[in-house]
């Protein structure tokens, strides 16, 4: 059995404490890499921000200007992309094509449509998302392919950037995405879908079609989206598919846009959605009436008061008593 001797634990000690120095001097060498790294991008952006931001609120051409820009490379080039990015987000007309212009030009979407086509998710969701911010013709099909994309980390990015291209197409390919296993979530498709359709009248069109879809995940996330939309010639639809639809989750999206969206036609069908067996229902169909003139609701909200509900008879007193009229001389 080997005894340990004095100079055995010496050397074992020296070894010990020689590690842990080293170990020491490496965390404080990588701490001041990083923020060496971090001083010099802030100071890249520091040179990058003023020429892009005068670039982007000219309201005349500047031809050095935009010449540095696009001589822009290494490292101070990256960061001219990021800034002309994310201004490009905020920008409108004009100013906007002339961002995305410059951007074509230093071979931008070139390298996006490379990153999009990569293996790895987070390259993949990045590059899309920054294709989507150009809105280019030819990365309409790349885009709109990506919404059937395995991870739906991807296929939700996609699916926003699909707002780019409103119309029928985009709107079926986000909703194609419902139909599955309810990977992307619901929100992520209407808010693509409110976009697409405020901009484009075929896009409108898909999504009323959408209501009378087999799936009853497309079915509410149409309804929704109408009821954001705030169109009252949906009114009838909705009031439709609050009567018939058998799916709590349809019924609750349909009374819920007929709070915004509701006509005095769509007191029926709002009635009856305070009757129904499930709470949330009866809920938003009677904020739906209560949101309407007093005078076409006030039979119906009276058949309500009559009723009793330990969910709708508080909502009822807690509304102000309606006016009185008063006489005058």
């Amino acid at each position: 059995m080997t005894l340990l001797t004095p100079h055995l634990i010496l050397v074992a000690l020296a070894a010990l404490w020689t590690l842990i120095a080293a170990t020491v001097l490496l965390i404080l060498l990588s701490h001041a890499l990083r923020r060496g790294r971090s001083r010099h991008r802030e100071e890249l952006d520091r040179r990058a921000r003023p020429l892009v931001v005068r670039f982007a609120l000219a309201e005349e051409d500047d031809p050095a200007l935009e010449a540095t820009l696009a001589r822009a490379s290494g490292a101070f080039g990256d960061r001219v992309d990021e800034r002309l990015l994310s201004v490009l987000e905020t920008l409108r007309g004009d100013s906007r094509e002339r961002i995305v212009a410059l951007l074509v030009d230093r071979g931008h979407p070139p390298r996006l449509r490379r990153r999009a086509r990569s293996r790895r998710t987070t390259v993949r969701a990045a590059a899309l998302r920054r294709l989507g911010q150009l809105a280019l013709p030819t990365d309409e099909d790349l885009i709109r392919g990506a919404t059937a994309d395995p991870s739906p980390v991807v296929a939700a990015i996609a699916i926003r950037a699909a707002a780019s291209y409103p119309g029928r197409a985009s709107v079926a390919a986000a909703l194609e995405r419902l139909r599955g296993r309810g990977e992307v979530p619901a929100l992520v498709v209407v808010t693509s879908l409110i976009a697409q359709g405020a901009a484009s009248a075929d896009a409108l069109a898909a999504i009323r079609e959408g209501l009378a879809d087999p799936s009853s995940r497309v079915r509410a996330a149409c309804a929704q989206t109408l009821g954001e939309l705030t169109s009252t010639a949906d009114a009838a639809a909705l009031g439709r598919l609050l009567r018939r639809d058998p799916t709590p989750g349809v019924q609750l999206a349909a009374a819920t846009a007929l709070e915004r969206v509701g006509r005095a036609s769509a007191v029926p069908a709002l009635l009856d959605g305070t009757r129904s067996p499930w709470g949330p229902v009866r809920t938003h169909s009677l904020l739906a009436l209560l949101a309407l003139p007093r005078e076409v609701t006030a039979a119906a909200l009276a058949e309500v008061a009559r009723r009793p509900d330990p969910l709708l008879t508080p909502l009822l007193a807690a509304q102000p008593a309606p006016p009185s009229p008063e006489a005058h001389p």
